[in-house]
């Protein structure tokens, strides 16, 4: 084996052993949240990973499917105000998933629009839709109630 072989086989070996140190922490980035939780830097993140009160756009492109998450005090397009989850049962029930989620969002979607200002853009509701697999098999749709929003100004 030749020096520059061996070489590149410890790169090669040493590069594959932080990638599995660090595991998702290449696809899922760490956050830099404050001990309230409110983001502190941009960051991207898949679209289903925010949290309740993460102000964020849509990143071009993604098909919706990320996001970048930021400070609400800086500019931005939406804001999460509600998470849940539904049962098959409960979008049947509905009479299907745009139904199921609209109810679902419905008295968040209402008090957030009380606390829009007067004179400031009317919010719209939005959602963002996932569906998993449970342990024993059941299907749940996870979803997020989103609105329009317009970056805070800094207290």
């Amino acid at each position: 084996m030749t020096a520059f072989t061996r070489a590149t086989t410890a790169t090669f070996i040493a590069v594959a052993a932080v990638a599995a140190l660090t595991g998702c922490s290449f696809l899922s980035p760490e956050i830099p949240r404050d001990d309230s939780g409110q983001v502190l830097e941009p960051t991207i993140i898949g679209s289903t990973e925010l949290l309740v009160d993460d102000c964020f756009t849509f990143v071009e492109g993604s098909n919706l499917s990320e996001a970048e998450v930021t400070p609400c005090t800086t500019d931005h397009s939406h804001i999460v105000i509600g998470k849940g989850e539904l049962k098959k049962s409960a979008i049947t029930d509905a009479g299907g998933l745009q139904n199921a989620v609209s109810s679902a969002c419905s008295d968040t979607f209402s008090a957030f629009k009380e606390t829009v200002a007067d004179g400031a853009a009317r919010p719209d509701q939005e959602f963002i839709i996932s569906e998993r697999s449970t342990d024993d098999g059941a299907l749940m749709t996870d979803y997020a109630c989103i609105a329009t929003d317009a970056a805070s100004p800094t207290v």
